[in-house]
């Protein structure tokens, strides 16, 4: 499934309201002592928030699994408008890594917000749509209440979202000087620019080429208190 970005082919939404967010933020990392859902292969989940970023940056793609008390895999994200998305960053410990997504195009394939129901409600739902819920229920531990995730999901049975280009509304980062795995690099003269074909004389120079989604967006940067865009 394609995003599809061009404003022609977008729903028309009405305004947003201050509890709302035109940006959905899918995080590329979980907040601490939170477990991945079991459909996660293990090699992603050896991966560091940065390095899940670089390859959904490089692959231009969103990979769907199946969340839990679900049986369909989804993309899932946060409707975070900006004062949620600092109780998420602070409060909640959630890791600054991850890509905004606008709303619209969310919609445009398929994926909407989930509902909060109580789990005796959510196990009446037939399980090809208990993908749209995420039960507020009770263990041992008290009421398991997520509502504060304020999740979108989209469902993609056949496993991952392909990103077009300028889906990528902006991308979060923890720190100020990274960048994404270059797809290419190319080399230059150090003064005029020339193309070269390679370091073969000392006034050669790197030039890297990062990944569409990385250069046409915005990047914020979370220094642990404030977000800020980076130039």
């Amino acid at each position: 499934m394609t995003d599809p970005t061009p404003a022609a082919v977008l729903p028309l939404l009405a305004a947003t309201g201050p509890g709302q967010s035109d940006l959905l933020i899918h995080f590329c990392g979980c907040r601490p002592g939170s477990m991945f859902t079991p459909t996660v292969p293990e090699d992603i989940k050896a991966m560091t928030p940065q390095q899940r970023l670089d390859a959904i940056l490089r692959t231009q793609t969103l990979r769907a699994f199946v969340p839990f008390r679900a049986s369909v895999p989804a993309v899932c994200l946060s409707e975070s408008p900006g004062p949620h998305l600092l109780h998420l960053l602070t409060e909640r410990g959630m890791p600054p890594w991850g890509i905004f997504l606008r709303r619209a195009s969310v919609i445009a394939v398929g994926g909407g917000a989930i509902a909060y129901p109580p789990e005796p409600v959510h196990q009446q739902w037939p399980p090809e749509i208990q993908v749209w819920g995420n039960p507020i229920r009770a263990d041992g531990r008290g009421v398991m209440d997520f509502t504060w995730e304020r999740e979108w999901r989209i469902p993609l049975p056949q496993g991952g979202l392909s990103l077009s280009l300028g889906a990528v509304a902006a991308v979060l980062v923890g720190d100020p000087n990274w960048k994404p795995t270059p797809m290419a690099t190319t080399w230059v003269h150090g003064q005029t620019g020339a193309p070269l074909i390679g370091p073969t004389i000392p006034e050669a120079i790197p030039l890297n080429h990062y990944p569409a989604a990385w250069t046409q967006a915005p990047h914020l940067y979370w220094n642990g208190s404030t977000l800020q865009h980076i130039p």
